[in-house]
């Protein structure tokens, strides 16, 4: 009774996870399992975490099951269900093979890694994040669209060092805009890197 339910769990939103059965299975059928569940419970609130991605003018099999799970969650028509689509969230606890973790280990330790330097996101720290879907934000974002050598950059500027990359070419369903329309409170992004730098490092 009075708890809040965040849904967080998803499959297909790692390069490794292409199980299309899974996809459906986490994305879809575990969503609707829980959502029953909570509609019979006393909780005061659940939070749908989507992504972004349902954005994209290129839809992949992930996004597109993500955006059937806000249709899914909308279809209960109870206030107390919420759909959240954030942006590209970093900061400390991030997995280990991800953008910005892979950057800094390979600062580090003088690896080569393959980047698509035009490709952009807008990142907003995690720290933020969570501050930005208390206060009732549903798309979340900072408002500020950077790309992948923007990154690189801000990060070899804090580390003191230089990256050594590859360039790649663009992933079929990245554009050339992906930005929250209206950004939320939060850290400069140099600070946000600077401090999840320190945390790894």
């Amino acid at each position: 009774a009075g708890s809040t339910v965040i849904h967080l769990a998803a499959y297909g939103n790692h390069y490794h996870q292409k199980e299309s059965s899974l996809i459906i299975q986490s994305n879809i059928t575990t969503l609707w399992n829980l959502l029953e569940a909570f509609v019979r419970s006393k909780a005061i609130k659940f939070y749908n975490i989507s992504t972004s991605s349902v954005t994209l003018p290129v839809q992949t099999l992930y996004s597109a099951s993500k955006l059937f799970g806000e249709a899914l969650a909308n279809s209960y028509e109870d206030d107390r269900i919420v759909n959240v689509r954030p942006y590209s969230v970093y900061g400390p606890g991030e997995a280990a093979h991800r953008f910005i973790p892979t950057i800094i280990r390979c600062l580090k330790t003088g690896e080569q890694m393959s980047i698509d330097c035009d490709a952009v996101h807008d990142w907003i720290y995690v720290d933020d994040f969570v501050q930005a879907m208390f206060n009732g934000h549903t798309d979340i974002g900072s408002g500020m669209q950077v790309t992948n050598l923007g990154i690189v950059n801000a990060l070899e500027l804090i580390s003191g060092k230089k990256l050594s990359y590859v360039q790649i070419k663009l992933r079929n369903y990245d554009c050339d805009k992906w930005v929250c329309h209206i950004g939320v409170p939060g850290r400069k992004l140099f600070d946000g890197l600077k401090q999840t730098y320190e945390h790894l490092t």
